[in-house]
């Protein structure tokens, strides 16, 4: 036996049982001290998605903003549909309701006045698909010092092509058939177109209005009733 063991053996009071070994303990929590000593590290965020959130963010609003400002000032007004020249007859198929946004400066007709137009005069040129201005239809205005009438002329007795109102005319005197006289011949009265011409409900006669001098309106009607006037374009 070793002196080791029997140095052993003599630390142990005499007739003492042995001890037994002692188990090990619970482990010990991991000391995180040491971690919040260490330096902290803060995410870094990417500029791009942060002005990508401010630029959605804003657009955002101001689609808001302009569905707001449309809903708010959205109106209904009269559009034209078919080109009607100045002079010529409203129909009904030639108006009709559009609905536009708030229009500064713009003159418009509301739609709510469609029934009230349909049958007058348009007092200036509508091209088609252009809003309807505010007094742009209505009753023809007569200018001071003129009269404007209503000639049905036969075939052959207007210029071929095209005629727009506010173009100058003749209106030339023809004479009558047993008139060989040219002391008789009426002088030659000018004339300003008002409406585009159109065709009679007899399919023969061309329907066309215009202004003439007030002095000149009694020759005119008197040549018109006869069928001895011709409509001449100025160049």
């Amino acid at each position: 036996m070793s002196t080791t063991a029997r140095g052993a053996r003599g630390n142990a009071p005499a007739g003492a049982a042995p001890q037994p070994a002692r188990a090990p303990g619970p482990p010990r929590p991991p000391d995180l001290s040491a971690l919040d000593r260490a330096p902290q590290l803060r995410a870094r965020r990417s500029p791009r998605w942060i002005a990508a959130g401010v630029l959605a963010i804003c657009l955002g609003a101001i689609g808001a903003v302009l569905l707001w400002d449309g809903a708010v000032t959205s109106q209904q007004v009269l559009r034209v549909n078919a080109a009607v020249a100045r002079g010529e007859v409203v129909e009904a198929g030639d108006l009709g309701p559009v609905t536009i946004g708030s229009l500064p400066g713009v003159s418009v007709v509301p739609a709510e006045e469609l029934t009230g137009l349909v049958g007058q005069h348009a007092l200036v040129d509508l091209p088609a698909a252009s809003l309807v201005p505010a007094g742009g239809v209505g009753a023809p205005v007569v200018a001071e010092g003129t009269a404007r009438m209503g000639l049905a002329l036969p075939a052959g007795r207007l210029p071929s092509g095209t005629l727009v109102p506010g173009e100058s005319l003749l209106l030339i005197p023809v004479p009558a058939p047993d008139d060989d006289s040219r002391e008789a011949r009426q002088p030659v009265v000018a004339a300003t177109l008002v409406s585009a011409p159109a065709v009679g409900p007899d399919g023969v006669v061309t329907l066309v209005d215009v202004t003439v001098a007030v002095e000149d309106a009694e020759a005119v009607a008197r040549l018109a009733a006869t069928d001895r006037l011709v409509v001449a374009r100025v160049g």
